[in-house]
C-alpha cells in the first residue's frame, strides 16, 4: 500500500469530530445484530468491504506498518461491554515503505462480535437501544477514513450467533463470578517459604513491605527466569485492596541459581534466605486502604527437589520503622511528573491567550479599569491583583467542581452561536451603534459594588473571562480532570487548574494597569477611542470564529474556508483603513506615526487573508482557527489519514511518511 502525498496540504490529521468530510462512503458498509440472552447481550456486526479494498485490522502488526486500527464502539443503556472480537487477518505488503514490513487488515466480508452485560438496577436497560460506531481506514491504492454508526438490525440469522466465539462466553462466566474476599489470617498451602504484610497509608497512598523468609538451603524462583532455558515456576505477587490501584511491586535483585547439572550453561534467576518486596498502591476516593492482602505463588527447591509455595497473607498493620527506612522512592520520572505536568498547564495558558475566544476580553478588561482608574484617581493595583486572584480562583473551582458539566456546555453548538451573536453585539456597542445599558438589577449590583470598592465588578470581569475562555480551554480542562482522577490526586488538579489560570491571569492583570498609567498621559481619551473603535473589528472577526464552529456542528456548509479567510480579509481590510484614516474618520484620532504603522500590521495580516482565500496554505495557528472544509474541490484530491486521540501512533505515522502532524485538540469548536 502506497500513501498518496497531498499536493497542498502533506498533513496526517488528528480530529476528533470531522464525521462526514472524507468518510469511505459505499466502500465499505456494517450491519448490527443482537440478542438478548438472561442478563447477556451478543453483538454480530457483519462488515461487507467492496472488492479491491481492505480494511485494517485492530492490531496492525509489524511495528513499522503504516496505517489506522479499525475500532469498535458499542453502546447501550446499561450494558457493559467487553472487548470486541475480530476474525484472523491476512497480511498486506507494505515493502515499499521498508524491507520486510506488512500489515495486517481484512477484504471481502467479516464478522466481528462482542459480549456486553445487562445492570439490574437501570431501569429501562433492555439492550435494545444497542449501537456501533466503527472507524478505521479503508485502502485500495490510496486511503480513505471509514466512519460509521448502526444500530441493531434486529436478531439476526441462527448461522450468524452459531459462530459466536466461545472466549468470549468464557470470560463473561469468569466476570460473573464472585469477587475474592479478603481471608481472616494468613494461610499457608505448601512450600518451604513464610510472608509476613505490613501496609501504612500516607497522603493518599498505601505502602507494603512484605517480608519473606525462605528457608535455609532452599531458593524461590524470581518473577522473571532471565534464562528463558532455565527450569522452574515463576513467582507471582497479587495485591488486593478496596479502592486501590496498584503499581508494579518492587523485588529485589535476583542471582543466578545453576542447574548446569540439567544442562551445561544453564541457570535461572532466584532467591535465598530473607527477601523484602516493596510495592505502592494509590487510594481511590472513599478508600481507606486497611484491608491489604496479598497471594503469592511460587516453587521453592533445594538440591533434591522442589515444591510448590501458595500462600495468603493478610497486613499485620504499620510495622517497624526499620523496614520502611529503604522504601524506594519514585524513580526521577515520576518526580519530574509534577514539573512536566505544570509546564504543561503553563504552555496551555499561553496558547490559549493566543485563541480568538480570548481577544474580545481585551476592549472590555481596558473599559472596565479605565472608569475605575477615572474614580480612584489611578489607583486600581489592588482591583488588578484582586481580579487576577478571581480569575486563578474561579478556574480552580470550575475545573474541581464543574469541569465535566462546562466541558460538553462550552462545546455545544448552541453556547458558540450564542457567543458569537453575543460578541456582534458587543462590536456595535464599541463602534458606538448601540449604548449598552446594563439592566436595572445589574446597574443596582454594579453601584453597590463601587461603594464597597468595585471588587465585585472585578468578580464579574474574571468569571466572564474564564466562562467566554472555556471553548478553548475545555480540552486542558478534560485533560487535567482525567489525570487527576487518574492519580486519586485532588491536590494535583488544583495546582494544575491554579498554574493555568495564573498563566492567563497575569497578561490581563497588566493589561488592567493600564487605564490607571493611562490617566496621567495627555490625550488619552483620543488613544482610547481609536483602540475602542479597532477593537470592535476584532469582536467582529471572532465572533465568525464562534460561528464557524456552530456551522460546522450543525454541517450548514456556509463558512467554509474561502468564506471565513474572505469574511476576515475584508474585516481587517476595513479596520486598516480607519487606522489610515480613510474611513470612519469622525471616531478616531488624528493620524500619528504608531497609528500609520498599526495600520500596515493590519493590512499585511488582512492581505495574508486573502492570500488564503486564493488558496494559499496558512500557517499552523491559522489553520487551528479557520474552517477545515472547503468549498474549492481541492479538498477532494487530498487523502488524509486521521487518527482519534493517539497522538503517538499518529506522530509515529508523520515520521515515517515524512509528513507533516496537524492537531486539533478541540474537535469541532
Amino acid at each position: 500500500m502506497k500513501l498518496r502525498r497531498p499536493s497542498l496540504l502533506a498533513h496526517f490529521l488528528v480530529l476528533a469530530s470531522l464525521g462526514g468530510l472524507l468518510t469511505a462512503q459505499a466502500t465499505v458498509e456494517a450491519t448490527l445484530y443482537t440478542r438478548v440472552e438472561d442478563s447477556l447481550v451478543r453483538a454480530a456486526i457483519e462488515i461487507e468491504i467492496e472488492p479491491g479494498w481492505h480494511l485494517y485490522h485492530n492490531d496492525l502488526g509489524h511495528p513499522n506498518a503504516i496505517g489506522q486500527k479499525t475500532t469498535v464502539e458499542l453502546s447501550g443503556k446499561g450494558i457493559e461491554w467487553g472487548e470486541v472480537w475480530f476474525p484472523e487477518p491476512i497480511t498486506f505488503d507494505q515493502s515499499d515503505i521498508e524491507k520486510g514490513v506488512y500489515i495486517l487488515g481484512h477484504e471481502d466480508s467479516i464478522t466481528l462480535y462482542a459480549l456486553g452485560k445487562l445492570a439490574p438496577d437501570i431501569e429501562g436497560a433492555t439492550g435494545k437501544d444497542v449501537r456501533a460506531k466503527l472507524k478505521g481506514l479503508v485502502c485500495e491504492v490510496s486511503c480513505k477514513p471509514y466512519m460509521e454508526t448502526v444500530a441493531s438490525s434486529g436478531k439476526g440469522d441462527d448461522s450468524l450467533f452459531n459462530d459466536f466465539p466461545e472466549e468470549l462466553l468464557s470470560e463473561a462466566r469468569q466476570q460473573t463470578e464472585p469477587k475474592l474476599k479478603r481471608p481472616l489470617k494468613d494461610e499457608h498451602s505448601g512450600g518451604r517459604a513464610d510472608s509476613k504484610v505490613y501496609s501504612r497509608v500516607r497522603d493518599g497512598w498505601v505502602r507494603v513491605a512484605i517480608e519473606i523468609s525462605i528457608d535455609f538451603g532452599f531458593h524461590l524462583y524470581h518473577t522473571e527466569k532471565g534464562n528463558e532455558d532455565g527450569i522452574g515456576k515463576k513467582t507471582t505477587l497479587a495485591l488486593h485492596g478496596e479502592g486501590i490501584d496498584w503499581q508494579e511491586p518492587i523485588w529485589p535483585e535476583p542471582h543466578e541459581i545453576d542447574q548446569s547439572d540439567i544442562e551445561d550453561g544453564l541457570w535461572i534467576y532466584g532467591h535465598d534466605g530473607d527477601i523484602v518486596v516493596y510495592a505502592r498502591g494509590a487510594l481511590k476516593p472513599g478508600a481507606t486502604g486497611d484491608d491489604v492482602w496479598i497471594e503469592i505463588k511460587g516453587q521453592t527447591c533445594d538440591d533434591e527437589a522442589c515444591i510448590n509455595y501458595t500462600e495468603t497473607a493478610v497486613s499485620k498493620g504499620e510495622g517497624p520503622d526499620a523496614l520502611f527506612k529503604d522504601f524506594p522512592e519514585p524513580d526521577a520520572k515520576e518526580k519530574d511528573g509534577l514539573i512536566t505536568f505544570l509546564m504543561l498547564a503553563v504552555f496551555w495558558g499561553f496558547f490559549t491567550l493566543l485563541m480568538p475566544c480570548t481577544y474580545p476580553m481585551i476592549p472590555i478588561t481596558i473599559s472596565f479599569f479605565t472608569k475605575q482608574a477615572v474614580a480612584r484617581g489611578g489607583k486600581v493595583l489592588p482591583l488588578s491583583l484582586t481580579y487576577g486572584a478571581g480569575i486563578v480562583a474561579i478556574f480552580i473551582v470550575i475545573g474541581v467542581a464543574f469541569g465535566s458539566v462546562i466541558i460538553p456546555f462550552a462545546t455545544h453548538w448552541l453556547t458558540n452561536l450564542i457567543i458569537g451573536v453575543l460578541f456582534l453585539y458587543f462590536a456595535f456597542v464599541l463602534f458606538g451603534v448601540i449604548d449598552m445599558q446594563p439592566p436595572k438589577f445589574m446597574m443596582r449590583a454594579a453601584g453597590k459594588a463601587q461603594t464597597t470598592g468595585g471588587y465585585f465588578g472585578v468578580f464579574l470581569m474574571g468569571a466572564t473571562l474564564v466562562v467566554t475562555s472555556f471553548t478553548c480551554t475545555a480540552p486542558f480542562v478534560g485533560s487535567l480532570l482525567s489525570v487527576g482522577a487518574a492519580d486519586g490526586d485532588l491536590g494535583r488538579i488544583v495546582l494544575g487548574m491554579g498554574t493555568f489560570g495564573l498563566t492567563m491571569a497575569i497578561p490581563f492583570v497588566l493589561l488592567s494597569l493600564v487605564p490607571g498609567r493611562i490617566q496621567a498621559m495627555p490625550k488619552s481619551g483620543e488613544w482610547m477611542n481609536t483602540l475602542k473603535f479597532f477593537l470592535g473589528f476584532v469582536e467582529i472577526a471572532a465572533a465568525f470564529k464562534f460561528l464557524s464552529n456552530t456551522d460546522l456542528v450543525l454541517g450548514w456548509n456556509i463558512l467554509s474556508r474561502e468564506v471565513f479567510l474572505l469574511l476576515w480579509g475584508v474585516i481587517f481590510t476595513v479596520a486598516a483603513l480607519y487606522l489610515f484614516g480613510v474611513l470612519f474618520k469622525s471616531h478616531g484620532a488624528t493620524r500619528s506615526p504608531k497609528r500609520m504603522v498599526s495600520g500596515v500590521l493590519t493590512l499585511a495580516f488582512a492581505v495574508y487573508c486573502l492570500t488564503g482565500f486564493r488558496g494559499r496554505e496558512m500557517d499552523y495557528v491559522m489553520t487551528a482557527v479557520i474552517p477545515p472544509y472547503s468549498w474549492s474541490g481541492e479538498s477532494d484530491e487530498i487523502s488524509w489519514v486521521m487518527v482519534e486521540n493517539d497522538y503517538d501512533s499518529a506522530r509515529e505515522l508523520a515520521l515515517k511518511g515524512g509528513k507533516k502532524l496537524f492537531l486539533n485538540f478541540t474537535g469541532y469548536t
